[in-house]
C-alpha cells in the first residue's frame, strides 16, 4: 500500500514537473492559436487573389489591371497604410495593400462590385465599403499635395482655360475633360431645353 502510494505521488511530481516545462515553452514561443473557421455563418470564398497576384503578374500585367505601376501602388500604399488598417477580433482584418488593390481594381475595370467580391473572396457590401473608405482617404490625406497643386486657383486662370477650351475643342463654358469617361449629369429645372442652352 505504502508503495502504491510513493509511486502515485512520484507520478503526480512528474506529471505537474512535465505540464510547468511545457507551458513554460508554449509561452516563450509565442504560438498563435488558428481562430475557428465559422463554417455555420459563412459560405465558402475565393481566397489568396491578392497573394497571387502580389507575388505573380509582372510589372506589365500588374499595370493592366490596377492601371498604376507597382511603384506607384507601393507610394500611395506607403502614405495612406496606417490609416486603413482595421483591428477585428473575430477574423484576420484585410490587409491595407488588398483593401486599395480593391479600390484601384474597381476604378480602374469598372467591374460589377459581385464579380470582384468572388474575386477577392469578400462580401459585396465589404467591397463596396472599402471603396469608399479608400477613396475618402486618398481624398482626405493625398488630394492637397497631388492633385490640387495641378488644379486652377485664380479666377483668370479659370477664364483663359475656358477660352482655350473653347477656342482649341469647341467646347463653351468647360475648363477640363475626362478622357475614356462618361459622367452621369442630372438635367437642370427646366427640362432638357435648359441643357441645349
Amino acid at each position: 500500500m505504502q508503495l502504491a502510494l510513493s509511486n502515485l505521488v512520484a507520478r503526480r511530481k512528474r506529471f505537474l514537473s512535465l505540464t510547468c516545462l511545457l507551458s513554460l515553452l508554449i509561452s516563450q514561443r509565442n504560438i498563435t492559436v488558428p481562430r475557428p473557421v465559422r463554417s455555420c455563418r459563412r459560405l465558402k470564398r475565393n481566397t489568396g487573389w491578392w497573394e497571387k497576384v502580389c507575388n505573380t503578374f509582372s510589372d506589365a500585367r500588374f499595370k493592366k489591371t490596377f492601371r498604376v505601376s507597382r511603384e506607384t501602388f507601393n507610394f500611395i500604399l506607403n502614405r495612406i497604410a496606417p490609416l486603413l488598417v482595421r483591428e477585428t477580433v473575430t477574423e484576420e482584418p484585410i490587409t491595407s495593400a488588398m483593401r486599395l488593390a480593391i479600390c484601384l481594381y474597381t476604378l480602374g475595370i469598372g467591374d460589377y462590385l459581385y464579380t470582384i467580391s468572388e474575386m477577392s473572396g469578400l462580401g459585396v457590401s465589404t467591397v463596396s465599403s472599402i471603396c469608399q473608405e479608400v477613396c475618402q482617404v486618398l481624398v482626405d490625406h493625398l488630394w492637397n499635395e497631388t492633385v490640387s497643386t495641378d488644379m486652377l486657383q485664380t479666377e483668370e486662370e479659370f477664364k483663359e482655360k475656358i477660352l482655350h477650351m473653347e477656342e482649341f475643342w469647341q467646347f463653351p463654358c468647360c475648363w477640363t475633360a475626362i478622357d475614356g469617361g462618361h459622367i452621369p449629369m442630372k438635367c437642370p429645372p427646366g427640362g432638357l431645353q435648359t441643357c441645349k442652352e
